[in-house]
């Protein structure tokens, strides 16, 4: 009767430093983290840097899982809220801070909203504007040195440096296919509000968008 052969044993140390290699790789870090339980732990903590909430469900399934495993919320250090369709159902992904999930993330450095580029060449930019209540959810929780923006469109100016403004810490800003609709707005007393931006790429921004600065 044929046997199978024996696997050659690999040291722990060489499959982390080959699980290292593939970051940022989702499917080949998913498919080593099914390999054992040793690289399934540091799979996960590569798989745990970076997370995408597309849903409610998404939001709500993430939460409960770092709500029973708090030390794998410590690894995350990006949060993207995207929203695939766009719409009003969809759309209050991007409009509302998930307060109860940003709170669980104490090493949180980076934020983005925005659509998905695939979708975003069929469907175009979404609307968006912020309350005044989530401008202060941003300014209270939200400590990122990093924002994202992506396919999203602003009534004003204004609106834009009001969002950049409740970021204190606010160090990178990246904006892609933002538009806005009224370009008229006085930014004025915005003016010298986002001192520590000292990094700012603009991409296919159909419209030149004022800032503060």
């Amino acid at each position: 009767m044929a046997t199978l052969r024996e696997l050659p044993y690999i040291p722990l140390e060489v499959g982390e430093n080959f699980i290292d290699q593939l970051s940022g790789h989702v499917d080949s870090l998913r498919s080593c983290a099914l390999v054992c339980r040793g690289w399934n732990r540091h799979a996960r903590q590569h798989l745990m840097v970076a997370i995408r909430v597309q849903s409610r469900e998404d939001l709500c399934s993430i939460h409960e899982y770092f709500a029973s495993n708090p030390r794998m919320a410590s690894l995350v250090r990006s949060l993207c809220m995207a929203s695939p369709l766009g719409g009003e159902k969809h759309r209050c992904l991007l409009e509302v801070l998930p307060v109860y999930l940003v709170k669980r993330l104490p090493n949180l450095q980076r934020y983005s909203i925005g659509r998905w580029t695939y979708f975003t060449a069929h469907t175009g930019s979404d609307q968006v504007s912020f309350h005044a209540t989530a401008l202060m959810h941003i300014k209270t929780y939200l400590h990122v040195e990093e924002l994202h923006l992506e396919a999203l469109r602003f009534r004003t100016s204004a609106e834009l440096a009001r969002v950049l403004i409740a970021l204190p810490r606010l160090r990178r800003l990246q904006c892609r296919d933002l538009e806005a609709d009224n370009l008229t707005a006085d930014t004025s007393r915005f003016r010298n509000k986002c001192n520590m931006l000292s990094e700012l790429t603009v991409v296919c921004t159909l419209q030149a968008i004022v800032v503060a600065r």
